[in-house]
């Protein structure tokens, strides 16, 4: 967030890093693979909102964990559409909390997350940082 705010952004997205906090409501299985996870374990996709039968624009593609469902099914978004069995089968997978098929939403700036805290502190600590990166910026003089 604060290397956002110093470049000039209003804000930043920072919803994967709160989906790794004690008060978020996702299984231990997606916070473990949120902490394990890279940014290159990321990928933008259609698939699963296709398998969900989720009716969201097609150019708003979601940024999840690769899992065995995206690797089967990339680039076949047009196919699965029309198949119904794999979708039951996705969906009779998700209902058990599967990993290899539900969708762990996650950022590329998911390297960052190294540990699970409460979401009290993390606000807590992305202020702080903003306003120091902020003080700092100010602060720097400007190069010509």
């Amino acid at each position: 967030m604060a290397a956002a705010l110093v470049l000039g952004a209003a804000g930043a997205l920072v919803g994967t890093r709160f989906q790794a906090s004690l008060e978020a409501l996702v299984s231990p299985e997606v916070t473990k693979a949120l902490i394990a996870g890279r940014g290159s374990d990321t990928e933008r996709s259609r698939v699963l909102d296709i398998a969900r039968g989720a009716a969201w624009p097609a150019h708003y593609t979601a940024r999840t964990l690769r899992n065995a469902f995206l690797d089967r099914w990339r680039d076949r978004e047009a196919e699965l559409s029309k198949d119904t069995a794999a979708q039951q089968a996705y969906t009779d997978a998700a209902a058990r909390g599967d990993l290899d098929v539900i969708p762990v939403w996650a950022g590329e700036a998911i390297d960052l997350i190294t540990e699970v805290g409460s979401a009290t502190d993390l606000v807590a600590a992305l202020a702080a940082d903003a306003e120091g990166a902020l003080s700092r910026a100010q602060a720097a003089p400007l190069a010509r």
